[in-house]
């Protein structure tokens, strides 16, 4: 076993929270433990600045009695009462530091690394039908599962698979761990998971790798996924359910937050979501919140739900009814001459004049310069053009 000086052990309590020194010391006596694989670092990231993009559910689900007993089920509830999870001061198969906050029905949470290394093994025993822990050195700082995997003869990659451990680093910190319960498609998986701190001591969350730390805020930077034996990877797949096929991603760059649309189609509780949830019929709204490279990448006023681009048009304010084209002037219209006429209709005479007046068009001269012959009963004043006669 990898022993390390007393000034190294003494250096790397010293690193620890201070609300944990003594219980890393103790690990440091015991055992069954390698020095280099006792657990120091601890990271207290909230679910959500574990996944800045993706979706969280089932925080602290309680476990229901049977889960697991038979063939391979998606871990979507805290365990409880389960060895795997339990750490093996208080008998239990867990060779892992213990959580905080510390989970009275599985003492190795609140902890990525308690929890990610219980699940692995967890899903082992289930498919082999053992018991017990088998990958016993997964159970030092996240970041350095890698090495330790490796190291016990598991294989890793780059490719998500389910049971997979997800391993990432941060700069100056633990990292952070989780498990792959699904695989939705190359860039989306579902993961379970813990989180030293947390107030959280267990949650279920869709991650994409769409930033390329598969979901994980600034700082940390994704390792690699570590594979199951082959046996057990053979086994748990064979059980897996056909998925539902991910719908394909359709474009976002046609509105913008802001615009003003008409949506007609089915409504989606998430930008990823499988199946609708709603439906919404011709009605004017406005883009919200927009996800791009997302299957329904558009959200509208009032978080109505997430739609396709498809069921999305452009909204055109309707445009102003036109003037009414004024009716040409007739024979018999009273008008009022508002401009100079000519004592001629071919405009060879005299200006006339009359402006203000009311009087009646007696006649059309159609194709002359001044057609409009305007007068009364008395005789005619003259002739005008239209622009001069203003109908009364």
């Amino acid at each position: 076993m990898a022993q390390l000086s007393s000034e190294e052990r003494i250096a790397r309590v010293e690193q620890a929270p201070e609300a944990v020194r003594v219980m890393v010391a103790k690990a440091f006596l015991r055992d069954d433990i390698d020095d280099e694989d006792v657990q120091y670092l601890f990271n207290s990231d909230s679910p959500e600045q574990l996944n800045e993009d993706g979706e969280i559910e089932n925080l602290n689900a309680d476990d229901p009695e049977g889960i697991g007993a038979t063939g391979f089920t998606m871990r979507t509830t805290r365990p409880a009462n389960n060895k795997n999870f339990i750490t093996r001061g208080s008998g239990g198969w867990n060779t892992c530091i213990k959580g905080s906050p510390r989970y009275q029905y599985a003492d190795a949470l609140a902890n990525c690394v308690g929890y990610a290394s219980g699940r692995f093994n967890e899903i082992i025993n289930i498919a082999r039908e053992t018991s017990g822990c088998t990958y016993t050195t997964l159970n030092c700082n996240a970041v350095g599962f890698k090495e330790r995997a490796e190291a016990a003869g598991l294989q890793t990659g780059s490719t998500p698979r389910r049971g997979a451990i997800m391993c990432w680093g941060k700069e100056g910190d633990a990292g952070h761990v989780a498990i792959v319960e699904r695989v939705n498609n190359n860039n989306s998986v579902y993961t379970s998971e813990s989180g030293w701190g947390s107030s959280s001591i267990f949650w279920n969350s869709t991650r994409t790798n769409n930033n390329g730390r598969w979901g994980c805020g600034a700082g940390y930077y994704f390792r690699c996924f570590i594979y199951l034996p082959d046996d057990v990877q053979k086994a748990i797949d064979a059980e897996e359910p056909k998925p539902t096929p991910t719908p394909a991603p359709t474009p976002s760059d046609k509105f913008n937050i802001g615009d003003k649309v008409i949506i007609n189609g089915a409504l989606y509780v998430s930008s990823t979501a499988l199946s609708p949830a709603g439906s919404v019929s011709n009605k004017v709204t406005n883009i919200t919140r927009k996800a791009p490279g997302t299957a329904h990448p558009y959200n509208t006023t009032g978080d109505l739900g997430w739609m396709d681009e498809s069921s999305i048009s452009a909204y055109n304010e309707p445009a102003p009814a036109p003037a009414p084209t004024p009716r040409p002037l007739s024979v018999g219209d009273t008008v009022e001459i508002v401009g100079t006429g000519n004592g001629s209709s071919y405009g060879t005479s005299n200006t006339a004049y009359g402006i203000g007046w009311t009087r009646q068009i007696l006649k059309i001269w159609d194709g002359r310069s001044y057609p409009y012959q305007v007068g009364n009963s008395t005789g005619t004043t003259g002739f005008y053009r239209a622009e001069a006669l203003k109908r009364k």
